[in-house]
Formats: structure tokens, sequence, C-alpha cells
């Protein structure tokens, strides 16, 4: 059973479009280290109130942690990567929704992810033209696994309804099927897309051999270009 140490940070600095924020002090210190612990659990008020975006997050079966938005850095294609980062300096990194990087999770880590093409989460799904299929590299840690060559096909499952802090939104639901022909491996990795604007609501993936899942519902999105 791996354990997800999530904090809700006390001090974060926010970088933003090259600005620098210093977040509040925060009272409530969310530590989640074992199982057992209850889930990470905030209002739409507590959430909107804070002035930095904010996700859910799980890794594997441990306990619901709530992370907010340290960093947003240039990333490759045009695109934003955003740095989700506890109090120990856990991290969780997303690009349209996908995870392209994780630093200090227990076991397997996503050291990196990349593709000379974009990925057609940030083309946009529900666009007809966005192609099905991608081609991308991932290299994962500990040991030597490095440049594996991953391919991925999406498919549109239709409408669905999923729940987002409790409360259910319409969604527009795909499953990707990522092969690593190298290792012999298939996985799954599942998304939630609002169906108007496209943008990943909830996703279950897998980010590498190895790793459990990790389950992040976007609680206040960034508001930043991405």
């Amino acid at each position: 059973m791996t354990h997800f140490k999530l904090f809700f940070s006390t001090l974060l600095f926010l970088t933003l479009s090259g600005c620098t924020q210093q977040a509040s002090n925060l009272a409530d210190t969310y530590s989640l280290l074992y199982k057992g612990f209850p889930d990470a659990q905030y209002s739409q008020e507590e959430i909107q109130a804070l002035p930095y975006a904010s996700i859910y997050a799980r890794l594997g079966d441990g306990p619901r942690g709530f992370l907010v938005l340290a960093y947003a850095e240039p990333f490759s294609h045009n695109q934003t990567a955003l740095k989700w980062m506890s109090a120990d300096s856990e991290v969780i990194e997303t690009v349209s929704g996908r995870i392209v990087k994780t630093l200090k999770l227990p076991g397997t880590n996503l050291a990196k992810l990349d593709s000379d093409t974009p990925d057609p989460l940030a083309l946009g799904l529900l666009n007809p033209t966005t192609p099905a299929n991608w081609q991308f590299r991932i290299d994962f840690v500990p040991g030597y696994h490095f440049g594996y060559d991953a391919s991925s096909t999406f498919e549109n499952k239709g409408a669905d309804q999923v729940a987002i802090n409790g409360i259910m939104r319409d969604a527009v639901f795909f499953e990707e099927t990522v092969t690593i022909s190298a290792l012999n491996h298939t996985y799954t990795n599942q998304y939630w897309l609002a169906p108007t604007s496209g943008k990943v609501l909830k996703t279950i993936q897998y980010p590498a051999p190895n790793m459990d899942a990790i389950s992040i519902s976007f609680l206040k999105a960034y508001q930043g270009a991405q």
C-alpha cells in the first residue's frame, strides 16, 4: 500500500505569468500521511476564497489531499506547465490536464514526458480535427528508464456526469489506451471533459509503469494562458 503525503501548505509562493505573490499564511495544515486519515474536504466557498488555483489529488488507495498551485512555467508547444506542490515539496505537474512529471512521490516517479507533436488534450479532444492517436516519450525513476516510446489512442465514450467536490457536472468521457511496446505494457487513462470548453474536469492516470493511478479533480482553475 502506498501513501501519498499531501499537505495544505501553510506558505507557498505563487509564480504566475512572471509575477511572484506571497500566499497568505494559512492556519490549517492538512497532513495526510497514512491510510485512515480523512479525505481533505473544503467547501466551494473556501476554495473560491483562496487566491490561487487548487486540486484534489489521490495516489492509489491513499487519502485524498488538497494541493494548491505553486508555479506556472512554459512548456513545449506553447503550453503552460502547472506545478501543484505539497509542503514537503512533493510535486504533480500537469499540462492541459495530463500529468507530465512527478517528484518525491513514494515509489516510482515520472521524470519527464515529451513529444515532437502537441498532445491531443492540448489541441482539444472535442475538436473534430484533433487526431485520436499520439506518440510520446517518458523517463521514469528509480532505475535507468529513459526514452521509452509510448503510443496512445483516445476514444470518446460519450456523455457522462462526474462529481467535483460533491457537485455533479455534465461531462464528455474519454479513455486513452497507452502502450509501451518495449516493456510489453498497456494501461488506460480516463478523462472527464467539460462539454463546452473541453477542459479536463477530472482525470485518473497512470503516469508511468509501476506507478499507482493518480486521480485529480480540478477545483479552482488557473486563469493564465494554457
